[in-house]
């Protein structure tokens, strides 16, 4: 349906005007029977009023996308503006969500390409540049580019070759002044080629190395780190700085971090921060981590991304260091999505800190985690709960919110045991559990049944370990009402000196009806679950007169991990 050139709206009916004022509801689904009606609209002078229809339009059923797109591309060759630059974008959008089955968005794109509407062949440009590459795009692209005449559609173009990644791209772009599409064009073609990181090579002398954690859970990593990297110390809340003097597996391989960074040398703030992040990731130290645990097949670029560690993009900044960095460092190339190292800048306070983080590989650490759960445990909270929990080749340990089973397969990669089960009372869970079980190589060595945390009975256990549910993840009553339940009953399935490792979100209570039921507190410290704080504490069952164990206070930090042992290991 055709508008002014000045954009004035056609009449429209009472049910069409309707319609528009309905379109804001983001609940509205909308019936293909109406998209003749929501097409006008997009004709409509207010502009609020056309990007709803749109994406009211986007919402119609996927079975009826062909019609859609068949009827928007007749709509976009009779309307004049601004209808027609409006639905050549949203032809656009069809393409790239795989709404074009026919093919006849992607047919309009490169028929709007010469269109005399400026915003119809620029909505065209913008919209072929984000579609995966074909020689049939390129051309069409680079043919407009050379007949553009004006430059804006030049510049609009040249961003939309450069997301092509071809080589037609790149000549078109060369020397043109496309500063940006230049280094667009040139991040699409490194990706042809994808460096990886290899962890299994070496620096070639001991090297600063950070592991990051949960805040609370600094002395746990440096347990696990123990001497092998020299003498790990506390940093910061949630960082351990130790040397690594091996491959870079070594420190890949650690279960309680949730990464590993690379500090550098921090730089003294000049007044651009793009360079100062430049002098940073230019030096010869960054460049001889990036060259030691990089794999470049036929000389592929060393891909980064930029993470500000204060928060916020900065696109503009991040630009400009993709800019510096091709003068300063030609081998490294800024890749935002698929990065093999990422850049982590802190520009608080005078100096600019820098950390390298690996990202290209392969993390198989929790290569058992494929089912979930809601609230499942995070894998690093599941394997220090069970770093800190005593053990013994005799232990029968028994998970009783199972989950998805991540504590069970944590306690079973340290050590020797009896005997290892789990319970739930969601049978969600207990598939999820028993599937990760399975992929863990632990389908034979645990066993998980549906049961009731507060009424289960099993015999023997001399190791309770578990994430108990807590917020909305419990079913009944409130969390703090099921856990002083469960830890009277814990305390009553425990052997005497068996030992209750778990999470408490509100400890106090829970102390001291852990007290009255016979339960010592052995360790205890304060964890950052994401959003919120928890006490993962040890607890263990008073043998009869023997002298009870001195607790924890209520304030106590994280102490050395304890050495008791009930047995031989």
């Amino acid at each position: 349906m055709a508008t002014s050139k000045q954009g004035t709206p056609p009449k429209t009916s009472g049910s069409t005007a309707d319609l528009a004022a309905r379109l804001s509801d983001p609940g509205f689904t909308p019936s293909v029977r109406r998209l003749g009606e929501m097409l006008e609209l997009f004709a409509h002078d207010d502009e609020d009023v056309a990007k709803s229809a749109e994406r009211a339009v986007l919402r119609i059923e996927a079975q009826y996308a062909g019609r859609v797109a068949e009827e928007i591309v007749a709509r976009a060759r009779t309307a004049e503006r601004p209808a027609r630059g409006r639905l050549s974008h949203l032809a656009g959008r069809l393409a790239q969500e795989g709404r074009d089955p026919n093919g006849v968005a992607l047919a309009w794109l490169l028929e709007a390409l010469p269109d005399p509407d400026p915003k119809t062949r620029r909505a065209a440009a913008r919209g072929l540049g984000k579609l995966e590459r074909t020689e049939a795009i390129e051309t069409a692209l680079a043919a407009a580019y050379d007949q553009a005449s004006s430059d804006d559609d030049k510049r609009v173009l040249a961003l939309a070759l450069g997301k092509t990644g071809g080589e037609a791209a790149r000549a078109r772009l060369a020397g043109g002044g496309h500063g940006r599409a230049s280094l667009i064009v040139d991040r699409e073609l490194a990706r042809q080629t994808r460096s990886t990181i290899d962890p299994t090579r070496a620096y070639g002398r001991r090297l600063r190395v950070r592991f990051h954690t949960r805040s609370g859970l600094e002395d746990v990593v440096k347990e696990e780190l123990g001497s092998r990297f020299g003498k790990p110390r506390f940093v910061a809340p949630g960082v351990v700085e130790a040397e690594l003097d091996g491959p870079l597996a070594d420190a890949l391989q650690i279960r309680t971090a949730t990464h590993v960074g690379i500090p550098l040398a921090p730089v003294e703030k000049r007044k651009d921060l793009a360079e100062d992040i430049v002098r940073a990731i230019g030096s010869a130290d960054a460049l001889g981590v990036f060259r030691a645990f990089t794999s470049s097949p036929d000389g592929a670029a060393i891909r980064f991304r930029i993470d500000f560690t204060r928060g916020g993009h900065r696109r503009s900044i991040v630009w400009r260091v993709a800019e510096l960095v091709r003068t300063a460092a030609p081998e490294l190339i800024n890749d935002p999505k698929e990065s093999t190292w990422e850049v982590q800048v802190d520009d608080a306070g005078p100096q600019v800190k820098v950390e390298l983080v690996p990202r290209g590989y392969a993390d198989e650490r929790f290569a058992w985690r494929t089912d979930l759960v809601a609230a499942s445990s995070h894998p690093t909270i599941a394997a220090a709960l069970a770093r800190v929990a005593p053990r013994s080749k005799d232990d029968v340990v028994w998970d009783p919110f199972a989950g998805a089973g991540a504590e069970l397969i944590e306690r079973a990669r340290l050590g020797p045991y009896r005997r290892l089960f789990g319970t739930d009372v969601d049978r969600e869970a207990i598939e999820a559990a028993r599937a990760n079980l399975k992929r863990a190589g632990l389908e034979n060595a645990a066993a998980i049944e549906e049961g009731d945390a507060v009424t289960a009975s099993p015999e023997g256990v001399t190791l309770i370990i578990t994430n108990p549910p807590m917020g909305r993840r419990v079913h009944r009553g409130t969390h703090a009402d099921l856990l002083e339940r469960f830890v009277s009953h814990a305390a009553r399935v425990l052997v005497p000196g068996g030992a209750l490792v778990w999470l408490v979100p509100e400890p106090r209570r829970i102390r001291e009806r852990a007290a009255a039921a016979g339960l010592d507190l052995e360790r205890a410290f304060s964890v950052d679950m994401g959003g919120f704080s928890a006490e993962l504490a040890v607890y263990v069952k008073r043998a009869e007169k023997k002298r009870r164990i001195v607790g924890a206070t209520k304030d106590a930090g994280p102490k050395a991990p304890g050495k008791r042992k009930r047995g031989p290991t």
